[in-house]
């Protein structure tokens, strides 16, 4: 019993894969790849200001008057959300394409 034992021990020894944990044996680097990998890509930079946005929502909205312009930071493509309040008091959310300037609700 005991020979079976150190036979077992000894074969543990000899192959530390089959109990060693699998990130020790990458190399740093592909662990910094992988880290990498994992982590969220920055949101795209808007081709146009939040006052270029606003003024293009004046045009659409003539007499309406900006409330306030906030860059959405979702990942995907930037657009901007304009508040504004119309000249009869209704408060209302225009977007912008923060690439094309492209005005809709």
């Amino acid at each position: 019993m005991m020979k079976c034992f150190l036979i077992l021990i000894l074969a543990l020894v000899a192959v530390p894969e089959v109990y060693a944990d699998p990130h020790r044996s990458m190399t740093s680097k592909t662990q910094k790849s992988m880290a990498q990998s994992n982590q969220l890509l920055p949101a795209p930079k808007p081709g146009i200001s939040n006052k270029k946005a606003a003024g293009l929502v004046m045009e659409h909205y003539a007499g309406s008057r900006v409330l306030g312009v906030s860059l959405l930071d979702d990942q995907g493509p930037p657009v901007y959300k304009v508040r504004t309040l119309s000249p009869n008091g209704v408060v209302r959310s225009v977007f912008v394409d923060g690439n094309s300037g492209e005005v809709f609700e």
